[in-house]
């Protein structure tokens, strides 16, 4: 009888800590979808001029390397996360330019 409690409380706990989850992770995508910042890179460079990189990103390129890119984790992820096309080259740097 007790172990049918525990796992019915297990159960419950596992679908309230994914409710809360999805609660923060919605509330993250309204965010991005509310100041247009991640629509694009006109948008993300308007704020950001040289793009938005994790910390330790550095750029691809045959030339000069951005590094003056503004360096956040967080707001890398959010930009990546609301449109997956503002890193084309797949390397940490949303919208980087000179």
């Amino acid at each position: 009888m007790h172990s049918n409690r525990n796992i019915a409380s297990a159960a419950l706990l596992t679908l309230a800590l994914g409710s809360v989850s999805l609660v923060g992770m919605s509330a993250l995508s309204a965010d991005a979808h509310t100041d247009g910042i991640h629509d694009n890179c006109t948008n993300l460079n308007k704020k950001w001029p040289h793009g938005v990189g994790t910390r330790l990103a550095h750029d691809h390129t045959s030339g000069v390397p951005v590094t003056n890119f503004y360096h956040n984790k967080r707001a890398y992820w959010r930009a990546e996360n609301h449109n997956g096309t503002l890193d084309a080259d797949n390397d940490r740097i949303a919208c980087e330019k000179h």
